[in-house]
């Protein structure tokens, strides 16, 4: 598993989680590797502030793996003047990860800010699925989110890109594969990580499709889910849900990987909360992920 994370000295990196060997994907005990999987971008580079949301490519045609990932210059998480580019790393015979120098795609005026990048493998090369937006959500804001997706022969030069979701919609990222029946997407419309109130619902769907088609019109109407305002939702995902990863398992059950946001007002909460449990009190921080996972059955 490759995830991004915000370390003790406050750097957003790329780290990879491994499962013991025989140890199916259902089962606990994922093992962080507390070492990033590349060196810090240099000083002053696009993605110097912070590497994110990693999308993992298995080698494919001529090409090794890929991650693609999201990366910020600045040190602005959220709000004005926080913006986003997407940037891959490539993997050498050794399993060694090399970072390409430039971004791969950039914003545009009136959406300065791309992001939460999903890739897919292709006959034809590489599909991506990316969030366009003006800038990352602040608090008391409206999310602005549109889904776009582009198509590239060798996943460094992309076509222009086109939209897939409409910003009323509100979806945030999404995960696209493969199941018996044909392909399946899971959408998230992101979490609402500062508590505005009020704020559009969060949670997953789901739509279907015969083919990974870019053509929005190819695909089922969404269907819901999970609702994260419903009772009983476990406090590490109330506030809203994104990154979806799934695995397909037998029939329509999916295993499905989530970041979710905390329902916590402020750090001192956070703190109260983890010392009442007599655990390590977290990194102050204006909003606190943790990544989890559900087994769904869908239905028809």
């Amino acid at each position: 598993m490759f995830i991004g994370g915000f370390s003790t000295s406050f750097r957003n990196r790329l780290y990879q989680a491994r499962l013991p060997a025989d140890t199916g994907p259902e089962q606990a005990g994922w093992v962080l590797d507390p070492r990033p999987i590349i060196a810090d971008p240099p000083k002053g580079a696009w993605d110097a502030g912070g590497m994110h949301t990693p999308s993992y490519v298995p080698p494919h045609h001529a090409h090794g793996a890929r991650i693609y990932y999201a990366g910020r210059g600045g040190a602005r998480h959220y709000g004005r003047g926080s913006e986003y580019a997407i940037g891959v790393l490539t993997q050498d015979p050794r399993g060694r990860w090399a970072r390409h120098a430039a971004p791969v795609l950039r914003g545009w005026p009136g959406r300065p800010s791309v992001l939460e990048p999903l890739v897919i493998a292709v006959d034809s090369g590489y599909r991506m699925w990316f969030l366009a937006t003006p800038h990352e959500v602040a608090p008391g804001e409206q999310p602005d989110y549109e889904l776009r997706v582009t198509d590239s022969t060798d996943g460094i030069r992309w076509d222009p890109s086109r939209r897939f979701t409409a910003t009323e919609e509100g979806y945030f990222d999404n995960a696209v594969y493969p199941t018996p029946d044909g392909w399946e997407m899971t959408l998230a419309r992101g979490t609402n990580l500062h508590g505005t109130t009020p704020y559009p619902d969060q949670g997953l769907w789901v739509m279907r499709a015969a083919t990974p088609s870019p053509d929005r019109a190819a695909w089922s109407t969404p269907q819901r889910v999970l609702d994260t305002a419903a009772p009983a939702i476990p406090s590490w995902m109330a506030r809203g849900v994104c990154g979806p990863s799934v695995i397909p398992l037998s029939g329509r059950r999916r295993l499905v990987f989530v970041t979710g946001t905390y329902d916590v007002e402020s750090w001192w909460q956070a703190a109260r909360l983890r010392m009442t449990h007599a655990r390590r009190v977290a990194v102050p921080s204006p909003f606190f992920l943790a990544t989890g996972t559900m087994n769904v059955t869908y239905v028809k």
